[in-house]
């Protein structure tokens, strides 16, 4: 068994993954292990993979390989994979990598509990044991998981299954043990949070939960990310205008403007279609931050496609954005297709697009200068000398930073006069009326 056993757990990819090593330790801790940060002092190491895209499997292919070296040198140690890239290439994996002990796939925690444990059952009781890897006033709150949509350059589907949401019940409690824990903050997330419920009855949607987590003492601040354009309702709208907790930000991935790309990749929606959203989510939610994000050289993407992308952008002016190249997966129905467009132009689009998006970045910064706005403060950089945080309209580690000068506190929310803006960090003073 694991007591006395040392280990290490490295974790790639997005904040769900996140969450789920936050569980897996947890649930690892029954053990009475000792969790290090570095393989190398490690006796089991864990490594929780990402499989969505190219790049995020070459990560995880890369980690795995630098970690079966570190095994060589401790040859008593245990390495297992877990994960989308394990659940996705199972096969293919054990034969690429005999250094590896265990293969586990998605979501394992029953699995992985009897393997390390030994006499274990999952319940959902068991989210709140969680150890948070993020810092204690803040925390990705999963709280469904699978994906019901056919977009066409998207394998999830083919390796975590439909939509599959947690209980009310289950998610609230977390959230409270989050809160008596220190927690100012949660980011909502699932492949599509907006889908939260559909499985699980017409009572239970993403604005009921809402309303429940509301009522949560310690919680200041509720976030959405992940949220797909088809389940943005007016009910959604109406709870996120309402409560004081929600936050105004909204991440919802478009991943194209143009009427050709969206059917090509089965988005289920057209480009007026979208506009029409914005408009009315910026209509009723008072100074919404929206972040999206894009999806440059999908096979087919013509120049006016594109131009019809920037034309969007110009138009709405996202708060946030981001943007991807296309990546071909196999198993998905864009994979067949021909027309494919050059790396080098996809390229030169994307950087074409996020110049355009910085501009407009500085332009919205610059409208916080002489302001003062509300900062959760998340840590003290030593090399800056000064302490940093982020609005309610900053997602954790994707969004811009707030740095502060003045006596500021980790984990509070504190009153920021903005002094200086550029297009992806503010800067201000701690305000002493």
């Amino acid at each position: 068994m694991i007591a006395g056993k040392k280990i290490s757990l490295i974790t790639l990819g997005c904040p769900k993954n996140e969450a789920d090593s936050d569980v897996l330790a947890g649930l690892l801790k029954q053990g009475n292990p000792t969790f290090v940060s570095d393989p190398e002092q490690a006796d089991i190491i864990l490594i929780n993979t990402c499989g969505f895209i190219e790049d995020a499997k070459q990560e995880s292919i890369n980690t795995i390989l630098e970690v079966g070296e570190v095994k060589k040198h401790n040859p008593n140690a245990r390495l297992y994979v877990w994960g989308c890239l394990s659940q996705r290439y199972k096969e293919e994996i054990k034969q690429e990598f005999p250094e590896v002990d265990g293969f586990f796939g998605v979501e394992p925690f029953e699995e992985m509990g009897r393997h390390f444990l030994g006499n274990f059952h999952w319940q959902e009781s068991c989210y709140q044991n969680r150890i948070l890897s993020t810092p204690s006033h803040t925390a990705y709150l999963k709280i469904a998981d699978g994906c019901n949509h056919q977009c066409t350059f998207c394998a999830i589907p083919t390796f975590k299954g439909s939509n599959h949401s947690r209980s009310m019940q289950s998610v609230v409690d977390e959230a409270r043990m989050l809160a008596d824990q220190g927690a100012r903050e949660l980011h909502l997330v699932a492949q599509d949070t907006t889908a939260y419920g559909l499985d699980l009855g017409p009572d239970v949607r993403l604005p009921a939960l809402l309303e429940s987590l509301c009522r949560i003492d310690g919680i200041d601040w509720i976030r959405i990310l992940y949220a797909h354009p088809l389940h943005v309702n007016t009910a959604l709208m109406d709870v996120m205008a309402s409560e004081e907790k929600i936050c105004s930000y909204l991440d919802m991935p478009l991943q194209h403007a143009s009427d050709a790309m969206l059917k090509a990749m089965g988005r289920g929606h057209g480009r007026k279609d979208v506009l029409r959203l914005i408009d009315t989510l910026r209509s009723r939610i008072p100074r919404l931050v929206l972040r999206t994000a894009f999806i440059l050289g999908f096979p087919g993407e013509t120049d006016d496609d594109y131009q019809s992308l920037l034309d969007l952008v110009q138009t709405v002016r996202f708060e946030r954005l981001g943007a991807f190249l296309y990546s071909a997966e196999e198993g998905t129905p864009a994979f067949a297709l021909k027309h494919t467009v050059k790396r080098d132009v996809a390229i030169e689009r994307y950087n074409l697009l996020m110049d355009m998006q910085q501009t407009i970045s500085e332009e919205k910064n610059a409208q916080y200068e002489n302001q003062i706005v509300q900062v959760l403060v998340d840590g003290f950089d030593e090399d800056q000398d000064c302490y940093f945080g982020r609005t309610s309209g900053d997602a954790l580690d994707v969004d811009q930073t707030v740095w502060i000068q003045g006596d500021a506190h980790i984990g509070q929310i504190e009153k920021v006069k903005i002094e200086f803006s550029s297009a992806y960090d503010l800067e201000g003073r701690v305000y002493q009326p």
